[in-house]
């Protein structure tokens, strides 16, 4: 990922949490991570500001055209922090039950059926998507998005519709 792409990804994590809640990712490529503290609410000037730049981030010229800024995943991401998450960092709108059926079908075979199969964090304590996916959406997003190929992620950016991810995505916060 270039610097860029890190910088407006940090920002727009700083302009909904607190500047003091982003901190890099401890895996190259992936972006920062945010985590709200109890006095990162944003304030009303704060969430005008990070609305305006998602859209104008949701609506910037297709990569490689003319007054193109944003690539596809400066894109996904920005959807994820602006759309979906809510103040607790819980993916809005899911469809838990549909979730599930889709983890069993595109995570079980990896992650296992309580998606602890696969420790995600292999430098330090062990951390299993469920929590990975309750702690740090935005990286748990970034990975099923566009994968890691360290980890032998695959990247599902074009093989699961947003609203599939969606419900993927709010499934996984409730494992283990």
């Amino acid at each position: 990922m270039q610097m860029r792409k890190v910088t407006f990804i940090a920002g727009t994590l700083a302009a909904l949490y607190g500047a003091a809640a982003v901190t890099a990712g401890d895996t190259p490529g992936v972006a920062p991570v945010a985590r709200p503290t109890q006095d990162a609410t944003p304030t009303k000037s704060q969430a005008q500001d990070a609305a305006k730049d998602a859209t104008q981030a949701v609506n910037a010229p297709e990569p490689g055209s003319p007054g193109d800024t944003l690539t596809r995943e400066d894109k996904r991401m920005a959807y994820l922090v602006y759309k979906l998450l809510d103040k607790n960092g819980k993916i809005k709108g899911a469809n838990l039950k549909r979730g599930a059926k889709l983890f069993y079908q595109n995570c079980r075979p990896c992650h296992g059926e309580d998606g602890m199969r696969v420790n995600v964090n292999p430098s330090g304590r062990p951390i299993y998507i469920g929590q990975r996916a309750r702690e740090d959406m935005p990286t748990f997003w970034y990975q099923m998005n566009f994968g890691d190929e360290d980890r032998n992620m695959e990247a599902y950016y074009d093989e699961i519709t947003l609203d599939e991810m969606k419900d993927i995505a709010g499934y996984a916060q409730t494992l283990p």
